[in-house]
């Protein structure tokens, strides 16, 4: 996992940004601020060389030099989250494959989003729980649905892949139309 954080230097007023990978020392670099020489040969002392000794760095330089986690302030988008349930589905389904993702599948998985959103009034966690409940249910479709599983054909088939999807509910448990969408709103309901 790689972390970020913005070291500020008070007295030089100087900004630099420290990544970690896997919790090592990456790259430094500087972003704003004067540097000299001087400077440039004390930078070692305010740079931990592992990420654990970070808050120990903190205390160490209070008042000094500020340490900022650049990590905890991003929020996951609603893509990467659909993104993430989707390569989960094919991994699951492909006994563990990755799929190769192309600005193609992007603007497809863009294109699915924003119609849930706006099947679910704007609501981005009912969208999201409706994408899960679709791949959670992929094996209830026929075969031939069954084996398509790129992102643009999914995408392209949108509609007939829920409109089966709905069928196959409704005939698995001998039930009508309102109330294959009940039975489909109550697992959905399961997730959050």
């Amino acid at each position: 996992m790689t972390n970020h954080y913005n070291i500020h230097l008070v007295k030089a007023k100087t900004d630099l940004k420290v990544t970690y990978r896997d919790g090592k020392f990456r790259k430094l670099e500087h972003l704003r601020g004067a540097l000299d020489q001087e400077s440039l040969n004390a930078m070692g002392r305010v740079v931990p060389k592992e990420e654990q000794w970070m808050e120990l760095f903190k205390v160490n330089w209070q008042g000094k030099v500020i340490y900022t986690d650049l990590s905890e302030a991003k929020e996951v988008s609603l893509f990467s989250k659909f993104n993430s349930v989707w390569f989960q589905f094919f991994a699951k389904e492909n006994n563990g494959t990755k799929p190769k993702f192309t600005g193609a599948d992007g603007k497809a998985l863009n294109q699915i989003i924003a119609y849930l959103k706006e099947e679910s009034k704007g609501d981005e966690i009912e969208s999201l729980i409706v994408w899960q409940f679709i791949l959670d249910n992929w094996n209830l479709l026929p075969d031939f649905y069954k084996n398509q599983q790129d992102l643009k054909i999914i995408n392209s088939k949108f509609n007939v892949i829920i409109k089966q999807l709905r069928e196959s509910i409704a005939s698995k448990t001998g039930a009508s139309h309102s109330e294959s969408v009940q039975k489909a709103n109550d697992i959905a309901n399961k997730y959050f």
